[in-house]
């Protein structure tokens, strides 16, 4: 594989990640409105099984931002790194 081909593999994989990364935001966009709506159903319960879901959707919410920060600051050295070669 010559240089040419190596970035040109590089750049793929840089585009897959910032797809990715477009893709993830939906999804944490998506498990955001799931939040508000579950909180303005479920706005007075005390039930465990509520309070339960509530902490996993704010942690979906959580893990999505991460996974979405994840793809594009891999995008990104993957492109400097291939800008260098």
């Amino acid at each position: 594989m010559d240089i040419t081909q190596v970035k040109a593999t590089i750049s793929r994989g840089s585009q897959a990640a910032k797809d990715g990364s477009v893709l993830m935001q939906g999804v944490r966009d998506r498990a955001e409105q799931a939040q508000t709506s579950a909180a303005a159903t479920a706005h007075d319960s005390t039930h465990d099984e509520v309070e339960a879901g509530m902490k996993k959707l704010k942690e979906a919410v959580k893990e999505a931002s991460r996974v979405v920060e994840l793809l594009r600051s891999g995008a990104a050295a993957a492109s400097e790194y291939a800008s260098r070669i």
